[in-house]
């Protein structure tokens, strides 16, 4: 069975793989947002970028938490090598 290229129909396409990849759940620079927001609110001698670095902190402990180790699977595809496109 010859696969074309559903762009250009070229039948010059090899399979490739590719590793997908997960997605972080909560950044460390959303921590360090929070922090410096949660540091301008109170009325205290701590400045919004002491805020932000201890939030920057806390978020990267808070990440490193909650990210459970994922499979990665595999990513199946083709590849047109007459227009460099990717298809599945």
């Amino acid at each position: 069975m010859n696969i074309t290229c559903p762009y250009c129909y070229s039948e010059n396409v090899s399979r490739e793989t590719a590793q997908s990849e997960g997605s972080n759940n909560f950044s460390s620079m959303a921590g360090a947002g929070i922090g410096a927001s949660l540091a301008k609110s109170f009325p205290s001698p701590f400045s919004p970028l002491l805020g932000g670095l201890a939030g920057a902190v806390i978020g990267g402990v808070i990440d490193s938490f909650m990210q459970q180790p994922k499979p990665q699977q595999p990513v199946a595809f083709f590849h047109c090598h007459n227009c460099q496109r990717n298809f599945q």
